[in-house]
């Protein structure tokens, strides 16, 4: 391929993760309502036509964003998948899963996601999609620390719908910066999530050994 194709390609490439990272900060700050095209477009230093070369819509780039998040998210839980998980190892993921210290404008947005899933049925699907996996996995990962230790597995899939909404709790509290998201880090919140699990699992099973 020519270098001339190859530095157009780049520079396309480029010119769209600048402004993605552009409407990032800005859905983060302003919010999605208030951000316009020119706002992201002047942020990540281009022209509203170059915008549009990438993207038809403002709802677009806020998809490719959903997009990005839900990967971010599935691909923490997917690298754990059929491996077997201790207690230890399931309190180690799901704290990875809370944790948005590599991208911490990314609660924030989440909150636009849940705001325009009100109003915008693609929006909605692909959260609901992603919330599904996540729960999945989640349940899959509860099942396997229960196996693990010779416990009963019943509850995974409580515990997996449990640790979304401590996720999504911590997230709005991370976003609007509430003392308790700095009091409590998400090894510590895991912890509290997995170890009442596991030891309910022991608990059933010595209930069941007395009868």
């Amino acid at each position: 391929m020519p270098k001339t194709v190859v530095d157009r390609f780049e520079q396309r490439r480029q010119t769209r993760a600048k402004l993605i990272d552009a409407a990032l900060q800005l859905f983060s700050t302003s919010g999605y309502e208030h951000a316009t095209v020119d706002d992201i477009s002047q942020a990540a230093g281009y022209s509203k036509g170059a915008y549009y070369f990438h993207f038809s819509t403002k709802e677009d780039i806020l998809l490719e964003l959903l997009r990005m998040w839900a990967e971010t998210r599935a691909q923490i839980l997917a690298a754990a998948e059929g491996e077997a998980q201790t207690t230890d190892s399931l309190q180690e993921l799901v704290a990875e899963f809370f944790s948005y210290a590599q991208e911490p404008r990314w609660p924030a947005v989440l909150l636009e996601f849940w705001s325009q899933a009100l109003r915008n049925d693609e929006v909605r699907r692909r959260l609901d999609q992603a919330y599904g996996s996540y729960r999945a996995e989640l349940t899959r990962a509860f099942e396997s620390a229960s196996r693990s230790t010779g416990r009963s597995s019943d509850g995974a899939a409580e515990a997996a719908s449990v640790t979304l909404a401590a996720h999504d709790g911590y997230a709005v509290q991370v976003a609007v910066g509430a003392p308790a998201a700095k009091a409590m880090q998400p090894d510590q919140l895991a912890g509290l999530i997995v170890a009442p699990f596991t030891q309910r699992a022991a608990g059933e099973e010595r209930r069941t050994a007395v009868r």
